[in-house]
């Protein structure tokens, strides 16, 4: 690693560990290698009842994988990546001191500070068009495929969303998966990952145009004045084909999408319960007639900042 020491390591792996993950899992290990750093996959962090396969885990590799990619030219570290997942390699990162970052490569790395999965209420505030484009075209960059779900097909894919909700819900062992992740009462000091309970909580006042995953099992009880209606944009984002590499990939389009979308203001709600389930990714692509496969629903929009949620150690992250 020409020019690298320790402590340029733990900055990038430090970085790369504020990337999304299911539940916040975080399921990823870095290891120095030759010429730079591994990534590997964490299984005893997989979500064995909705991502048996691995699916989720691999996309959550991905995102940390692009983290740290923007991390690296945030200081001026050129980063060459290898996507190769044997066992529980997912790919190697080649570091060697480069020129000194653009002002835009180092905001691009700061907005790695600020971004976060928001599951508050959305501003009415559309997204400007030229502001959407640009969020599209940085999953694109990294090989993703964007497709833009219109009002018309809302409806259908509302209906697929509840009811892939209530097939997750009656599964065995689903929510014991959860309470594993979602944590309730005070912080704990001693627990960096997971989800606060606050966190999930959406609310009563809610008119969502999609339902969010109901953390604890039941809906929010609805008021006695209906809501005004919110209306969020939805963006499917999807692969070329559905392999691990693509999962892979498809992570790290999605943190290019996340990271430009924090830099532009807009905040980001992932709609996971549709593709949790093999049957309704297929009935999702099918409805929407899209190309490729599934891998993340999001809804964008404009909303109020919120913290992140805890993230681990560099020590239990980064392998000696």
């Amino acid at each position: 690693m020409s020019g690298l020491l320790e402590e340029d390591l733990e900055h990038l792996v430090t970085m790369a560990a504020f990337a999304p993950s299911v539940h916040n899992t975080q399921p990823w290990h870095f290891r120095p290698a030759p010429g730079g750093l591994r990534l590997e996959r964490d299984r005893s962090r997989q979500l064995t009842v909705i991502d048996p396969m691995g699916r989720e885990l691999l996309l959550s590799c991905g995102a940390a994988l692009h983290h740290l990619e923007v991390a690296a030219r945030g200081v001026g570290i050129d980063s060459r990546v290898t996507i190769n997942p044997v066992g529980n390699t997912v790919a190697t990162v080649r570091l060697s001191r480069g020129r000194p970052a653009t002002d835009a490569e180092l905001a691009h790395a700061l907005a790695i500070l600020h971004r976060h999965t928001y599951r508050g209420r959305f501003d009415d505030e559309r997204i400007p068009a030229a502001a959407l484009d640009a969020i599209a075209g940085a999953a694109t960059h990294e090989h993703g495929l964007v497709r833009i779900v219109s009002d018309e097909e809302l409806v259908e894919v509302e209906v697929l969303v509840s009811r892939a909700e209530r097939t997750l819900v009656s599964a065995p062992g689903y929510q014991e998966e959860l309470a594993r992740w979602v944590w309730h009462g005070a912080p704990d000091e001693n627990r960096g990952d997971g989800i606060p309970a606050a966190a999930v909580d959406h609310g009563p006042d809610r008119a969502e145009s999609l339902e969010g995953r109901q953390f604890d099992g039941a809906a929010d009880p609805r008021p006695e004045e209906p809501p005004d209606p919110e209306h969020p944009t939805v963006l499917l984002l999807s692969s070329p084909s559905d392999t691990p590499f693509d999962w892979i990939q498809a992570g790290r389009a999605l943190s290019a999408l996340l990271l430009l979308a924090t830099e532009l203001g807009v905040v980001a709600q992932p709609i996971g319960q549709v593709l949790d389930l093999p049957a309704s990714r297929r009935e999702l692509a099918l409805a929407l007639g899209t190309v490729g496969s599934p891998q993340m629903l999001l809804r964008l929009g404009r909303g109020q900042a919120a913290p992140q949620t805890p993230r681990r150690a560099v020590a239990d992250v980064l392998a000696r």
